[in-house]
């Protein structure tokens, strides 16, 4: 019964949509955005009028040969993997199981996991990171437990170069740590000390953030990221990148969406009527106030 209300309120909302978008017809509004990220690593300059060595702490170092060569040999090399499969199964709650515990049995562990219900058809998804060894073991096992295999993708993302750079940045904070360190036992008054001391803590605090980014880095590289969406029917499954054009699995998904939305003001229609016995007394409070001082107002004049 309640699902036959829900999918009443979208019928309703579709015709009132389409006499809107007759009305409107020839006219839209086109709205872009735009995103830019800026890198965030800086060092103020000027230490009580003792300059740091060159070219320390502006970010700007080119990675040389002889940097490249800091890296061990056995991360001569960093690659994140990442992969995305899109199955179709019999029993999604059994699959998401097997697909845990599989990653646990690797060293793994469940970064996420979801199973929804819309009406009565499950459909889930849960990520998991296993040793990047186990990477290409993990994809195909997972590609055993379904019936179909809708979409599958992989990637390889190289950040031995990002790594090396934060390698030269730290290196070369270190050096001036080390600096204001020896500028702060040469320091004589107490504003001096200060100085020193304020660009100390800013050294440190980009110091802790490198060294903070380089560790997740390196535990990205280690441990590869496998995302595995799973449903009872292919229409149920998101689309894949590479597909422009499947309107049934749209159309289900955005009936979905309209149903959902109803559902959710109908629960806004409740709360306010629960809370009228808040905000109606208040309300009759305002009014009343607002007369007394509009009668008082009109007395005085």
């Amino acid at each position: 019964m309640r699902e036959k209300i829900w999918k009443g309120f979208g019928i309703f909302g579709m015709i009132c949509l389409g006499l809107i978008i007759f009305s409107v017809l020839f006219k839209g509004l086109f709205v872009s955005f735009t995103r830019k990220n800026v890198p965030v690593y800086e060092l103020e300059k000027g230490i009580i009028g003792t300059p740091l060595p060159a070219g320390v702490g502006t970010g700007k170092e080119k990675v040389t040969k002889e940097e490249e060569n800091l890296l061990p040999e056995t991360t001569s090399r960093m690659i994140i993997k990442s992969g995305w499969l899109n199955l179709v199964v019999k029993n999604i709650v059994d699959t998401a199981q097997k697909i845990s515990k599989f990653a646990q049995e690797r060293g793994g562990w469940v970064v996420s996991s979801n199973i929804s219900q819309s009406e009565k058809i499950l459909s889930g998804s849960i990520t998991v990171r296993v040793p990047a060894e186990s990477f290409d073991e993990s994809m195909e096992y997972f590609k055993s437990l379904a019936e179909r295999v809708s979409n599958e993708r992989t990637q390889a993302q190289d950040i031995t170069e990002e790594y090396v750079d934060l390698q030269s940045r730290l290196k070369n904070l270190e050096a001036a740590e080390s600096q204001l360190l020896e500028i702060m036992e040469r320091s004589g008054t107490i504003s001096e000390v200060l100085q020193v001391q304020r660009e100390l803590m800013n050294v440190r605090e980009q110091i802790e953030r490198i060294k903070g980014r380089m560790q997740y880095l390196e535990q990205s590289v280690k441990m590869s990221s496998i995302t595995v969406n799973l449903a009872l029917s292919e229409e149920l499954l998101p689309i894949p990148p590479a597909e422009k054009w499947r309107p049934k699995y749209v159309l289900l998904q955005t009936w979905k969406n309209v149903l959902d939305f109803w559902k959710s003001f109908s629960y806004l229609l409740i709360k306010i009527v629960v809370w009228a016995q808040v905000w109606i007394p208040f309300g009759i409070i305002c009014v009343l106030i607002w007369k007394y001082w509009k009668k008082r107002k009109i007395k005085k004049e």
